[in-house]
Parts: structure tokens; C-alpha cells; sequence
């Protein structure tokens, strides 16, 4: 038995995590190389794991969902847009390997990945043969090139596309290749992720897709960046950041000042507080004898180690204060605190204060270069900012 707050057990304890992470990378390293069944989730096109009859996930192929991985291959390299063939599956009813809709990156993320022609990333790069340098098949079902006409030069050639943007996740990204300049971070823009498409689908139903910042370029460059809903069964909707930032930002600091000004802060003291103060007293103590000649460095060092290993070791007590700074984000607001935060600190403001934007497409007649109008964002505010306590 170990005392992880008192005890060399806290070391011991980060010690043995990183080893069992050494043996969690081996041991992928080793089925790679050995071309064994990748052992995650079930992928699309292939069979999951069964006990009766007993049989390995990810092995064989799924007859009924291999026609359309076929598909999904074949129309990218004929130049199909990653949205238009999420599209195509979502209006025909195909569903994912958990029954969900398609969407743009779930198809890029299974066309990029090799398995489908037997080959593996790891860390990065292909797993080759060590002698050959050509890639280690695997030991599932994959395609027969000669048969369905697809195979791996089919997937360098649609890697050669998409490389400069590493869509699938594990593939290193070329030291020439550049990020394209519209490939902008969602969290670069204030209102990502609370903005909603209000547009009906290509199923009769309103979107209500995020809409995601996106960085303008070409000939649009001179209209600023945009909001755009990216769902591919619709039709979308575009908004530019900088009329709706500078709109929804007045009217979120308008409800902050009004519901949460006048709160105050209730913050709860850490249980724990009075144990760190003794420990902390007694860490001083012991410096200032050593300092003074009093003691001997040789016969406390261990024991000051162990007491800084106990202080720093407070983990609770800064999941404690964090949850507090949390809790009490929007308490005794001011404008203040909102001129004081950076751009992640103003989100989650944002995020606990509205639930949702709808924003409803342009009417009819109505031209796209039409002045920016603020009817057409119906914010819905979240219970916490339409109900405040304190």
C-alpha cells in the first residue's frame, strides 16, 4: 500500500505510467510491423468483433458497406469534393459504422486511411519492410486491385491532394508542404460553435449545423473572413465575422451588465488549505536552520524533498481553485474583466452565457451584398444567463 500524498509512492506511481506507456507503444509498434488486425474501433467497411462465432474486429470485410467504401474511394479520385460524397451517402441512407450521418471529415478520414489497400501509419509515416522499403500489408480484408481496379497508387494519388492539409490524422505532413491559407483554426473566431444554421436541409429539416470561421482569400478577401455552415446535405449559410462578432458581442456584454453585474463572487475555501499551510511552515522552518547553521544539509535534504514533493503535489487544491474561478466566471461582472480576457476566456464567457445563435438565411430577393441585418441572428440564451443566482 502506497500513500501517494505522503509517501515516494507519487513517484513510484508516475514511474510505472510511464512505463505501461512504453509498453502500450511497443506493443502497437510490434502489430504494425507484424501486419496484425488493428484492434480500435470498428471501421467502416469491415466487420466488428464477434464471440459467437468468435472472430477479430477490423478483419473482414463488411459485404454490405464495401460497395460504398468502393464508392467513397473511387469518386474522390475522380475529383469529387469530400462534402459532395458525404452528400451523396447521407441522401441515399448510408449510414456510418455507428449509424450516424456522414460528414465532410469522417469521409476524408476513411478515403486517406490506407488501411483499405493494407497498408498502416505509424507515427507518421507508412509502416515499411526494414529490407524491401515497400509497405507491410496487413493481415485483414482489403482491396484486390486487380478485381475492384483501386489499389495503393490510387490512394498516393489522392494523398498527393490533400498532403498539404494532413487530413488523416496519423499521416506527417511533407517538410515542402504548406497548411493552405483558407485552412483557419474554428478558434480563432469569437463566435464559432454557438452559431447555428438555420437553412432547411436537403431532408426538409432546419440544419442547425455549427457554423465555423473560415479565412477569406481571392477575390472575396475584400469582404473580411466569414462564417459558413459546412454541412453537406445543406445548402449553407454564410455570414461575414466582422458585423456579427461586433453585434453579438453588444449584445452578450448588454445581458452580462444587466443579469450579473450587481452578483458577488462565493468563493468556497479548498478543505486542504490548513494541511498545505502546515507543510509549507514546515518546509521554511527547515530552511531557515539549514541557512542558519543549525542543521545539516545531509540530514534533512531527503525529508525537504519529500516536502516539496507533498506541496507541489496539491493537485486537488488547483482543481479546486480552477473549478471556483470557473464557478464564479460571471459573478460581480464588469466590463473590466471582458477588456482584461483573451480570446479562449471571452469564448467560455460566450459559451455559458448563450445557448445557441440560429442564423436564418437572406430572404428571397434579397442580394448577398445586402447591409449586414441583425434580424436575421435569434440568440437563445443559455438558463445560467436567463436565471442568475446571488
Amino acid at each position: 500500500m502506497l500513500d501517494l500524498a505522503h509517501d515516494d509512492g507519487l513517484a513510484l506511481a508516475v514511474a510505472e505510467v510511464g512505463r505501461a506507456r512504453s509498453r502500450a507503444a511497443r506493443s502497437r509498434a510490434d502489430r504494425a510491423e507484424e501486419g496484425r488486425v488493428y484492434g480500435g474501433p470498428r471501421r467502416f467497411g469491415w466487420l466488428g468483433a464477434s464471440r459467437d462465432p468468435y472472430r477479430l474486429g477490423n478483419k473482414h470485410r463488411n459485404e454490405e458497406e464495401w460497395p460504398h467504401l468502393l464508392a467513397m474511394i473511387k469518386a474522390r479520385s475522380a475529383g469529387t469534393s469530400w462534402r459532395g460524397i458525404a452528400g451523396d451517402l447521407n441522401r441515399r441512407g448510408v449510414g456510418t459504422a455507428r449509424g450516424g450521418r456522414w460528414s465532410e471529415q469522417g469521409v476524408k478520414a476513411l478515403v486517406t486511411n490506407p488501411a483499405w489497400w493494407g497498408g498502416r501509419v505509424l507515427n507518421g509515416v507508412l509502416v515499411a519492410d526494414p529490407e524491401s522499403g515497400e509497405p507491410v500489408i496487413g493481415e485483414w480484408d482489403c482491396v484486390d486491385e486487380e478485381l475492384e481496379g483501386i489499389g495503393v497508387e490510387t490512394w498516393k494519388t489522392i494523398m498527393t491532394g490533400v498532403n498539404a492539409a494532413r487530413l488523416h490524422r496519423g499521416m506527417e505532413r511533407e517538410g515542402n508542404a504548406r497548411r493552405p491559407a483558407d485552412a483557419a483554426q474554428t478558434r480563432m473566431y469569437l463566435f464559432s460553435g454557438v452559431l447555428r444554421c438555420g437553412r432547411l436541409n436537403d431532408f426538409g429539416e432546419v440544419c442547425r449545423s455549427k457554423l465555423s470561421g473560415n479565412k477569406a482569400t481571392g477575390r472575396n478577401a475584400k469582404y473580411g473572413d466569414y462564417y459558413r455552415c459546412g454541412d453537406a446535405n445543406c445548402k449553407g449559410i454564410g455570414r461575414r465575422v466582422e458585423p456579427v462578432d461586433r453585434y453579438l458581442e453588444g449584445l452578450t456584454l448588454a445581458h452580462l451588465d444587466e443579469y450579473f453585474a450587481d452578483t458577488t463572487a462565493e468563493t468556497v475555501a479548498w478543505r486542504g488549505e490548513e494541511k498545505l499551510n502546515v507543510l509549507r511552515a514546515q518546509r521554511q522552518e527547515i530552511e531557515e536552520s539549514v541557512a542558519a547553521g543549525e542543521t545539516a544539509w545531509g540530514d534533512v535534504r531527503d525529508l525537504l524533498a519529500r516536502l516539496n514533493r507533498n506541496v507541489e503535489g496539491m493537485v486537488e487544491r488547483r482543481e479546486h481553485l480552477l473549478a471556483e474561478a470557473k464557478r464564479n466566471l460571471l459573478r460581480g461582472w464588469s466590463r473590466e474583466k471582458w477588456e482584461g480576457m483573451g480570446l479562449d476566456e471571452r469564448r467560455e464567457v460566450i459559451s455559458r452565457v448563450l445557448a445557441r445563435v440560429l442564423v436564418l438565411p437572406v430572404p428571397t430577393g434579397v442580394s448577398d451584398k445586402a447591409p449586414f441585418d441583425p434580424t436575421l441572428l435569434r440568440p437563445v440564451w443559455s438558463r445560467e444567463a436567463a436565471a442568475p443566482t446571488g
